[in-house]
């Protein structure tokens, strides 16, 4: 009797680790998202975190003859909190990879770069007034004029950044982009902070040396060596009315998708005195831009989400008709933008349209954009697919409209 009892409980035993894995394979995978953060000290007060993402994209263009494919984004960020009053932040990465610039062999490349890393931000910041003063320096993205100017690439409503494809403006927020900055990013130095629901980030910035021919109209003669319009200065301001936003890092969120009520209106600007030479180096323009925004992010019930951005932005390069600036943002003008998208929870998509109007002095037409999109959210922004159809004409005289259908998978941990 007693063999047989202990058989049966060997046996009993036994089976345990075969019950268990059948419920493990049964259950629902755990798909919830754990920062990627080392602790420095036991409370975790001190930590590094890390953070990367890839977004892949298969694009068809009216204007090309067959399907591309692109690595759109690939980056690495980390930041470390060593200690309550200092942070550290360092972001590398690539952009726009294709076949078109890709390399045999990277470790002999010379001309083309756009298979390489390079930096993106690199600062440091000190907190003079924890959360009401901070200071920092570095290779910042603490932008003017705009929200979408310091947006992150986590977490977009939309595919990716306004006009990428069909309009006179590419990428028109980042107002300054190719011209005296290095990829959105200015070398300077920062203070920002939050006085109850009001919110600042103002900047002095050490322009990137940009020579160019002259003319009877402006260009850019900034140039280190001599000392003429060397510094620009940029700001943003914005109110939040219900949900304050996070400013720990400079990246405004592009949708909450339901976790939060926010509604921001925001203002900013950017400075750059004595950029431009007209005739001779020293008959100068500046440079002044500015723009207008509101955000409004919130649940409408326990399934139904709405996202919603309206921002009018004002360019200015100096008094002279016809300049060209040489950057993604061509000349003096202004462009109107507006994004509405409808967060379904159960479904897990997102439809959303998009809309921008540009009127530029260096064409005499009107430059339109329409969008429609969809997300796919399998895991929040951290796993989705999006869809885009974008639509426009440029405002060249004559013109044709182009069309661009994009198909992006964006992971990010």
């Amino acid at each position: 009797m007693k063999k047989t009892r202990l058989f049966l409980c060997l046996l009993a035993l036994g089976f345990i680790p075969i019950t268990s894995w059948s419920q493990q394979e049964d259950a629902e995978p755990d798909h919830s998202y754990k920062p990627m953060q080392v602790k420095l000290n036991e409370d975790g007060s001190k930590y590094i975190r890390f953070i990367t993402w890839h977004q892949l994209w298969l694009e068809a263009n009216s204007n090309q003859k067959s399907l591309r494919y692109s690595i759109r984004r690939s980056r690495l960020l980390a930041y470390a909190q060593i200690s309550p009053r200092f942070l550290i932040l360092t972001h590398f990465g690539l952009n726009n990879l294709n076949a078109g610039n890709l390399s045999a062999n990277p470790n002999t490349q010379s001309d083309n770069q756009s298979s390489l890393l390079f930096l993106h931000d690199a600062w440091g910041e000190f907190a003079v007034i924890p959360e009401k003063f901070h200071v920092g320096t570095g290779l910042h993205y603490w932008n003017g004029i705009s929200r979408l100017t310091n947006q992150s690439t986590l977490n977009m409503m939309t595919l990716d950044n306004p006009g990428a494809g069909n309009s006179d403006v590419r990428l028109f927020p980042w107002n300054n982009i190719t011209t005296s900055d290095q990829f959105a990013r200015h070398l300077g130095i920062y203070a920002k902070g939050s006085l109850g629901n009001f919110h600042y980030r103002v900047s002095a910035n050490n322009a990137r040396n940009n020579i160019g021919a002259l003319g009877s109209v402006p260009s850019y003669q900034v140039d280190n060596s001599i000392g003429t319009g060397l510094w620009n200065y940029a700001g943003y301001f914005k109110y939040d009315f219900f949900d304050k936003e996070s400013d720990k890092l400079p990246y405004f969120v592009g949708s909450y998708l339901g976790k939060k009520k926010v509604f921001s209106v925001g203002a900013g600007f950017l400075y750059h005195p004595d950029a431009l030479a007209v005739n001779n180096l020293n008959d100068r323009e500046s440079v002044t831009h500015f723009a207008l925004d509101a955000f409004y992010d919130a649940p409408i019930n326990d399934n139904i989400a709405v996202s919603a951005l309206t921002a009018y932005y004002n360019y200015n390069y100096g008094s002279t008709d016809g300049f060209a600036s040489g950057g993604l943002v061509p000349s003096s003008g202004s462009v109107i933008h507006g994004q509405v998208g409808v967060l379904f929870q159960n479904l897990k998509l997102m439809p959303y349209v998009t809309y921008n109007t540009a009127d530029l002095e260096f064409t005499p037409e009107t430059s339109n954009e329409f969008g429609l999109g969809l997300n796919y959210f399998i895991n929040g922004h951290f796993a989705k697919i999006t869809a885009e159809f974008t639509t426009g004409t440029r405002g060249a005289t004559g013109a044709e409209s182009s069309n661009i259908f994009r198909l992006q998978t964006h992971i990010f941990l």
